[in-house]
């Protein structure tokens, strides 16, 4: 005996049900609810998918009579969650109820019983029902399902309910038609029980449908909209509603050609952690987005990130989508013709047509101008989310790249020998061979030396991977024992303090500036200890005056005290340059050394911060010019 059926719509529709109506397991999801103040807030959120879109096709159906077809004003719901009993009222024309000789049948009965049946097929005009699926799946996945029609001075009434004892067909009662003396009176009244043999899962919370209907309210002002018999209270615009004084940003897209009207209103630092986006297109709400919503977030990150690009780079910091995205919510309403969705449940929107619209309108670069100028906390915000990403970022980058070249051994210094580190001087030559006499004549237990090879890096507005990847200063921190991000304790240091040793000139005085700068920015208490500096300039002579065994010295902080006349018989040199000196000159210097401590005072950080910041060129020509 062969194993294929046929199943009746109604067998089908009961066993099948997540082709029609969605998944009847527990869905949990985070979603726009309205609290019990009327305030719209995220709610983690569980519910039966299937059991709300029975619901909702009901509701769409009075949507599209007073809404998509304008006809009566007024939609009453009524939801009680402990009974699990539904009604949906409108005051349209009312579901014609003509007997119908070609389908033998009343056409109300044969609309809401049997699926493949409906008003929308040939012209859908920003409608919700597209398939004439919807209210038979209701209906036929219900215990019991009843309604009244009032048309044309007639009431009709019947009722539905599940078969038994294993009936494959959904139960008709014969209906009751009756006559009444008002002719104007219109309307659909439905009510229903889902049935508990089709839902093994009866959660629907009331929160839930509460924020369904409230929000089908404030997009239909002109709608009279009731739940539980009160009149839900809703202003002329749906932002005034959801988001009272609330910041946002909306934009409202038109297209006439293709009667297409979307509304898309941003809220900044809505949500607490990530974004969210929720969605009405005429009237079902698309929670899980679609097309417009896919179009409409890629063009306004990416053309707001252009827009903030001049920004960025005075800034100096570079946001990326996420830090756009980052608590926002974009709420969005969409009217338009034949609606396409990935399913019955209608969750998500499919029309490509719907993000070509909004693509190609959202490409306008004044209006990103407008929404930067007008909208300046948000944008701060934006880039304080971007400076703490980068941080981290650069602080895990720096972790990984001090790991990788702390275990480097630094090439180029003659380190001191002394087990006392606190006693121990770290002289900074500049120049390989310049200092190669200096360290013929140090005392190796206190004096280790290590050639600056080039000019250091300007930290300044530097990334700290950046100045940890510079080799000289890679050279610098291994011998000292510093690390960008740790701060600096002098008992835990490699060496007692540092001389800067360079040549007497402009080139040898920006090259310990910019060291200053670099120990400052990253380890600004080492110069704190007025009492024992850790970073001192070593001053070499500039001018030397020999006669015999005797020299004499003159430096930078007082050559100009040298009169030439006096020093008649003495041989003078100009020793502008560490390479000028002899052994002599080295044992001298360290016998004696003339420094000048780096301590911190009312004016070392602005001085810094005049000379190397880039931003400060115009401060800096009027300060050079005093």
């Amino acid at each position: 005996m062969s194993e294929i059926k046929r199943l009746t719509d109604y067998s089908h529709l009961r066993q099948r049900i997540f082709m029609y109506l969605g998944g009847t397991d527990l869905h949990t999801q985070d979603i726009l609810e309205i609290d019990d103040s009327n305030n719209p807030v995220i709610v983690n959120e569980t519910w039966v998918p299937a059991l709300y879109t029975g619901f909702r096709e009901i509701l769409d159906n009075a949507s599209d009579e007073v809404n998509g077809h304008g006809f009566g004003n007024t939609i009453k719901v009524e939801y009680n969650p402990n009974t699990m009993i539904f009604s949906v009222e409108d005051n349209g024309r009312g579901i014609p109820f003509d007997y119908s000789k070609e389908y033998d049948m009343h056409l109300a009965t044969m609309v809401l019983s049997e699926p493949r049946t409906g008003r929308n097929f040939d012209e859908r005009k920003k409608v919700a029902g597209t398939n004439g699926i919807g209210s038979a799946a209701t209906s036929n996945t219900s215990e019991w399902f009843k309604f009244k029609i009032t048309k044309e001075g007639k009431v009709f009434t019947q009722s539905f309910s599940e078969g038994k004892n294993n009936d494959n067909q959904l139960i008709i009662e014969d209906p009751i038609i009756r006559n009444i003396s008002d002719k104007t009176t219109s309307g659909t009244y439905i009510q229903y029980h889902p049935s508990k043999s089709v839902f093994p899962n009866m959660v629907l919370p009331e929160r839930f449908i509460r924020s369904r209907i409230f929000e089908f309210a404030a997009a239909n002002p002109k709608i009279k909209v009731y739940y539980n018999k009160e009149l839900i209270k809703v202003k002329p615009k749906i932002e005034q509603t959801l988001f009272g004084k609330t910041k946002t940003i909306v934009i409202d897209i038109n297209d006439e050609e293709n009667d297409f009207l979307s509304k898309f209103i941003v809220v900044p630092d809505f949500v607490s952690d990530g974004d969210h986006y929720h969605s009405l297109v005429n009237n079902i709400p698309a929670i899980n987005g679609g097309t417009h919503m896919d179009a409409f977030r890629l063009a306004f990150f990416k053309n707001l990130l252009t827009a903030l690009e001049k920004e960025s780079k005075k800034r100096k910091l570079y946001p990326n989508r996420a830090d756009i995205s980052e608590g926002l919510l974009i709420y969005n309403i969409t009217e338009m013709d034949a609606p396409n969705f990935d399913a019955q449940s209608k969750t998500r929107l499919t029309n490509e047509s719907a993000g070509k619209i909004i693509s190609k309108v959202l490409n306008e670069a004044e209006f990103y101008n407008q929404i930067i100028k007008k909208n300046p906390e948000w944008i701060n915000s934006i880039f304080e989310r971007c400076a703490e990403r980068t941080k981290k970022k650069d602080a895990s980058d720096l972790a990984k790249l001090q790991k990788k070249v702390g275990r480097v051994k630094v090439a180029s210094l003659l380190d001191a020998t002394g087990k006392d580190r606190s006693k121990t001087i770290l002289i900074l030559g500049e120049g390989l061979s310049a200092i190669e006499i200096a360290k013929s004549t140090r005392d190796p237990q206190i004096h280790g030396i290590m050639p600056l090879r080039g000019k250091p890096m300007n930290v300044s507005g530097s990334k700290p991977t950046d100045v940890a990847s510079n080799k000289i200063l890679q050279d610098i921190m291994n011998s000292t024992g510093l690390i960008i991000g740790k701060k600096a304790v002098r008992e835990e240091l490699r060496y007692g303090c540092v001389w800067m040793a360079s040549d007497e000139d402009q080139d040898g005085a920006a090259i310990c500036a910019l060291i200053v700068n670099f120990f400052y920015t990253y380890w600004p208490e080492l110069f704190d200890d007025k009492d024992n500096p850790f970073l001192y300039r070593f001053q070499t002579p500039y001018i030397i005056a020999e006669k015999g065994k005797e020299r004499k010295y003159w430096d930078s902080s007082n050559y100009h005290q040298f009169i030439p006349s006096e020093w008649k018989g003495w041989s003078i040199t100009r020793a502008k340059g560490l390479a000028a000196l002899i052994k002599e000159d080295w044992v001298e210097h360290y016998k004696n050394p003339k420094l000048i401590p780096i301590v911190n005072d009312s004016e070392l950080k602005e001085t810094l911060d005049m000379i190397f910041n880039d931003s400060r060129a115009d401060d800096r020509k009027e300060w050079m010019s005093i």
